[in-house]
């Protein structure tokens, strides 16, 4: 496997992506027919400068949320496709890729609408919070499904869960604003978390990114 946090000169990428150096480094499209496609779980992967697209192996836990959460170490991710900033992918693959989930804003589940995180009847009881959260890369709207009793301000202040699972979530570059993206279920990364309110209800209509 290879660690993309060991690869020289990756830290120093300010104004560029990870894509734009990787794929100036000459990596070479591996044949589709040599790549081994994964019984994994389909997933995107977004940080400040890095994108990439793969799968996980969820091991004994049955959802991502629980995955990440209990998660020590870096992320084994397979099936890897190395994406541009838009979401667009490159040429640059790998077999498997390590990734440090410290640098990690969302991961995104890419699978169907009715096989996504979570289901449950507990979840549906819940209540829905609309966010307008900004990161240390991206602006993004979406809501967090609490308990009735729960209180919002409480839970954005809390330090857990690390990884806040998330619905019908829309993301903004902040590097470059053109680039939009929409996610039917993620779990940010606390920790990139700059600032956070509750959505407005008026905005709703317009379902805005900032």
């Amino acid at each position: 496997m290879t660690d993309i946090s060991q690869l020289d000169g990756l830290e120093g990428i300010v104004d560029g992506d990870a894509a734009t150096y990787l794929e100036a480094l000459g990596f070479e499209a591996v044949a589709p027919a040599l790549k081994q496609k994964s019984e994994g779980l389909p997933l995107e992967l977004v940080g400040q400068h890095l994108r990439l697209s793969g799968t996980v192996n969820l091991g004994y836990h049955g959802r991502l949320s629980d995955f990440v959460n209990n998660h020590d170490g870096l992320i084994p991710l397979l099936d890897v496709t190395v994406l541009r900033r838009n979401g667009d992918p490159t040429k640059v693959t790998s077999p498997s890729i390590w990734v440090n989930p410290d640098e990690v804003t969302l991961i995104a589940e890419m699978t169907d609408a009715d096989e996504r995180e979570p289901a449950s009847a507990e979840f549906r009881q819940r209540k829905a919070h609309q966010l307008i959260v900004v990161t240390t890369g991206h602006t993004l709207t979406g809501s967090v499904h609490l308990n009735p009793e729960a209180i919002l301000s409480a839970f954005i202040e809390s330090r857990s869960p690390t990884w806040i699972p998330m619905t019908d979530v829309r993301t903004r570059s902040l590097a470059d604003r053109r680039v939009i993206s929409r996610y039917g279920f993620t779990v940010v990364n606390r920790r990139h978390i700059v600032a956070a309110t509750e959505l407005d209800p008026a905005m709703l209509r317009g379902r805005s990114v900032l």
